[in-house]
């Protein structure tokens, strides 16, 4: 049977662990974010290891926020699907892909649900982030926006690669890329109560008005 990986409450949302990788176009990730109550960041390519903060195997950080959530019965959420893959390229560890899906909301799935079924919502044309930030009225500063983590990693492996210490310039580039990261994630949680809250009230909405018309129909003679 298929998954929904779109249903969540609103208490859920609110107490769900969310998880953003940073990484090159169809490449291996290299950064893991994961927002509970604050941001907790971790390199997960072995070539960026020297950099802050520190590192973890992407299986270790998968299993990191696996455990919390199994432990604190919480949910797992991120953006999209690409983030889901991402684990399942773990296809040595079939129980933690299993274990991560139990857990699993995608946040992008959720918020087109909520954008669709909302009166009074002016739905994005695309599932990107950035328009459902500024949806909700979701303010990210000009350094956390989209669109430079891939070039910020480009611009870094070579050196990396060679052992040498990233440029002035090129250290600023990753400060960015971790700050867009965090405003990643806080974003993504924002915007899946915001969605969470409205489709529980909608739904009750609608359940209140079902039963009206049950109540009005006329009885069997």
């Amino acid at each position: 049977m298929t998954q929904d990986f779109k249903q969540m409450t609103a208490a859920e949302a609110r107490t769900a662990f969310y998880v953003d990788f940073e990484g090159g176009m169809d490449a291996p990730p290299v950064l893991m974010g994961i927002l509970r109550k604050y941001t907790q960041q971790y390199v997960v390519d072995p070539a960026f290891r020297s950099l802050e903060p520190g590192y973890l195997e992407l299986r270790q950080a998968v299993a990191t926020v696996v455990t919390r959530a199994e432990k604190q019965e919480r949910r797992i959420v991120s953006w999209s699907g690409h983030d889901l893959e991402i684990v399942r390229s773990l296809t040595k560890e079939p129980e933690l892909i299993r274990r991560f899906e139990a857990r699993y909301i995608n946040g992008r799935a959720l918020a087109v649900r909520w954008a669709t079924r909302t009166p009074g919502i002016a739905k994005p044309d695309t599932g990107d982030l950035e328009l459902y930030l500024a949806l909700i009225g979701f303010d990210v500063p000009e350094s956390a926006r989209p669109g430079q983590a891939g070039k910020t990693i480009r611009s870094l492996r070579p050196s990396l690669d060679a052992g040498r210490q990233p440029t002035e310039h090129q250290a600023q580039r990753w400060t960015d890329l971790l700050e867009r990261n965090r405003y990643d994630c806080e974003g993504m949680r924002a915007v899946c109560i915001r969605a969470a809250t409205d489709l529980e009230r909608v739904d009750k909405k609608a359940r209140k008005a079902r039963k009206g018309r049950k109540k009005r129909r006329p009885g069997k003679s």
